[in-house]
């Protein structure tokens, strides 16, 4: 399918002037696009359908928003979490692993039940179609890769599981001590280091983004105890999480 941009409005769906059958075709169609751009990665579309989605739901045509009486919030709330299932195995088919695919899911999953507002389950929406729709974090062909590369996008798609050096080598098909030695010589530092530089990451932007406990953290960027993660954040960023996320709130 050749995509130049978004080719159906939100407000032809929410046209007044058509039956309610129309609408949901349209509707449908809508919701179809998205995921097209979302598989395919065209990141640069997401932005206009963030905003055409919000104001598809203050118009509430289908009354999506009235499914549970005096609660907007949780109504909201599945609407995402349906949402984030789609999304996820959009992006799965246009080449985001299974395990980052699952690791995704999860994440939003968790943030939107967290979420204590409307604007906040907004943000967390806008992220979730952002992430999706990232090419920089799909699949990519390997073939020409140095063993230190394979290495480094191995870890970027399963940072958050408990994999030894071993079982990394034997999936690459290179020996234990000869890719420890060939990682560290091209990156500079161990691969169990550059594992918690990515965890740490994450664990920023969850910091800042969401509503989860340090706790709850810790164990889906995938450390074990709460305590070395903190320590290892630490060492990797001067200050506690605690200290990060008080000078880094909104």
């Amino acid at each position: 399918m050749n995509m130049d941009g978004p080719k159906i409005q939100i407000t032809s769906v929410i046209n007044k002037n058509q039956t309610k059958h129309e609408s949901i075709e349209l509707g449908h169609k809508y919701r179809e696009e998205l995921l097209q751009y979302i598989r395919k990665g065209e990141q640069k579309y997401i932005a206009q359908y963030v905003n055409e989605f919000n104001e598809f739901l203050k118009q509430d045509t289908f009354d999506i928003m009235k499914r549970i009486p005096r609660n907007q919030l949780r109504a909201y709330k599945n609407i995402l979490l349906s949402h984030n299932t789609l999304y996820s195995y959009s992006a799965e088919k246009g080449g985001l692993s299974s395990w980052q695919s699952h690791f995704l899911s999860e994440k939003y999953a968790i943030m939107v039940e967290n979420a204590k507002s409307i604007p906040e389950l907004e943000e967390i929406h806008k992220r979730m179609l952002e992430e999706y729709s990232d090419p920089t974090i799909r699949l990519i062909e390997l073939e020409k890769a140095t063993i230190a590369e394979k290495v480094e996008h191995f870890i970027k798609m399963n940072f958050s599981e408990d994999i030894s050096i071993e079982e990394i080598s034997k999936k690459l098909h290179v020996h234990h001590s000869h890719l420890m030695r060939t990682f560290k010589k091209e990156k500079g530092m161990t691969i169990s280091h550059f594992r918690n530089l990515i965890r740490i990451e994450e664990a920023k932007d969850l910091l800042i983004n969401s509503n989860l406990s340090l706790i709850e953290i810790t164990f889906i960027v995938g450390f074990k105890n709460q305590q070395y993660f903190s320590r290892v954040f630490k060492e990797a960023e001067g200050v506690t999480p605690k200290e990060y996320t008080r000078n880094n709130s909104k």
